[in-house]
Formats: C-alpha cells, sequence, structure tokens
C-alpha cells in the first residue's frame, strides 16, 4: 500500500490483526527484512513500512534526516487513525525509533531495538560513510551491497545458512542516490545517549554478539541508560540477528510485547 508523506510516496504491508506493532527495517534492505520474523507474531497488527529510498519507497528531493523519517512514520500513523503502537527497529529503524520518541513518545506504547546502538557515529565511521558516498557515487551500488551483505550478517550464521547471504543481497536495491542520501544522514545522525535516559515507556534491548556496527557493549549502555529495559545477547547473530534468527528474535519479542499487552 501507499501513502503520501512530504515530497514522497511511500510503500508499507500491513499484516495481521491486533495490537499495532509499526517494525522498521536496517538499511540498506527493505521491509522483507523483517518478514521471517512477522511469521513468528500471529495475534499483532504489523505496520512494515519501507524507509524513504529503499525498496518501493521514494527518495523525495530534500535532504534526509532522522527527523524526515519519523515524520513519515508519524504520518502512517494519523494515515491510519493510530494513536499509540508498540514499535520496532534495527539499525536505522532503532534511529529513526529514538528521533521518534523525541518528537513524539505519546505515540509509543513500548519499543523493541535490535541492534541500533545510541551513541553517534565516531570520527572513523563518518570518515568510512565520506569514503562510501565517494564509492557510489563514482562505481555504482553493487560493490557496496556486496561488503554490506557480507559485513552486517554473523560469521555463525553465514556458515550454518549458505542461502541467508543471497537471501539479504537480494533485498538491497536501494538507488545510489538514495545510498548516499541515507549514508549523509546516518553520518549526522545525534547522540542518542541522552535520549535513552528519557524513555519511560517498556523497552526491549537485543543485541548481536558477533555484531561490529553496534556492538554489545554499545547495547548494554542504551539498556542500562533506560529506566525500564531488558536486554538479551545472541551470542550467534551479526547486526541482521532478527534476519538470522526469526524464531529465537521472535520469542524475545512476542513475549516482551505480550506483557506489555496484558
Amino acid at each position: 500500500m501507499i501513502y503520501q508523506s512530504g515530497d514522497a510516496e511511500l510503500f508499507y504491508e500491513s499484516r495481521g490483526d491486533g495490537p499495532n506493532l509499526v517494525m522498521l527495517h536496517p538499511t540498506p534492505v527493505d521491509h522483507g527484512f523483517w518478514l521471517p520474523l512477522a511469521d513468528t507474531m500471529s495475534g499483532y497488527h504489523m505496520l512494515l513500512p519501507d524507509l524513504r529510498g529503499h525498496g518501493r519507497s521514494q527518495l523525495g528531493a530534500g535532504p534526509l534526516s532522522m527527523s524526515v523519517l519519523a515524520e513519515d512514520v508519524v504520518q502512517l500513523l494519523d494515515r491510519l487513525e493510530i494513536d499509540k503502537a508498540f514499535f520496532c527497529g534495527c539499525s536505522i529503524g532503532g534511529y529513526v525509533l529514538y528521533e521518534l520518541w523525541r518528537r513524539a513518545p505519546e505515540r509509543i506504547a513500548a519499543l523493541a531495538i535490535f541492534c541500533s546502538k545510541p551513541q553517534p557515529d565516531s570520527p572513523v565511521n563518518k570518515a568510512k560513510r565520506k569514503e562510501t558516498i565517494e564509492q557510489v557515487r563514482t562505481h555504482g551500488t553493487d560493490q557496496f551491497f556486496d561488503a554490506m551483505s557480507q559485513s552486517l550478517l554473523g560469521s555463525t550464521s553465514k556458515r550454518r545458512n549458505a542461502s541467508l547471504l543471497a537471501s539479504a543481497r537480494a533485498m538491497m536495491t536501494m538507488e545510489p542516490e538514495a545510498v548516499t542520501a541515507v549514508q549523509k544522514a546516518l553520518g549526522e545522525r545525534p547522540d542518542s545517549v541522552p535520549t535513552a535516559r528519557t524513555i519511560s515507556v517498556p523497552l526491549l534491548v537485543v543485541a548481536g554478539g558477533e555484531d561490529a556496527s553496534s556492538t554489545p557493549a554499545e547495547m548494554e549502555v542504551l539498556a542500562q541508560s533506560a529506566p525500564n529495559a531488558e536486554f538479551h545477547l545472541m551470542m550467534d547473530a551479526g547486526h541482521f540477528a532478527a534476519l538470522e534468527q526469526p524464531e529465537r528474535a521472535g520469542e524475545f519479542l512476542r513475549s516482551f510485547l505480550d506483557r506489555c499487552s496484558s
């Protein structure tokens, strides 16, 4: 389904019935990232949008930021007349949820954050993003996507499930302009550690033990900062932990949301 937010037409998929659960995917994949986990979440009405520039959603003409992406989520809620919902996000999806909490905490019943550290980019990471932008502008996206599919999956998952690498790579369909806009926005995202201290709703924090992008130690800072958080470590998973082990990740999410719903 399509909805309008600002200057862009954005896509979302709706699944199931029950309490509303909005699931925000990581980059550079689309909402399909969540589908294996969504299959374990019967009893919830799941909204799975493609973020701007990802999947079937347009990028739009304006500068991209976490604030723009959070406003897109607000527009989706307003379109569907949803006052409050549960939210789940991974990587950039989690960064958008930090911004959504700053912007509209009254719309959030509970948060589940997978592999999405609250810290801003380090100078080293910012330099790498600039290199990525130049690489994509010069050579296109293939080399970037090939490298990302390798680095975002944990080594254990790649060894156990050879087809997972191809599945993740197939979801990486962004245009070069979208990749560069997202990389710039990620490098400029704010420090969300102070934000974490203000998250008063129930918070589920899940880290991947083989995740070099949002390390377990960085994710523990989130869990320790928020007053009402629980932490789970998936030792043999990487940055895409929810895709690598959807049944296990789904158990954490369902148990958490069921308790929040009761």
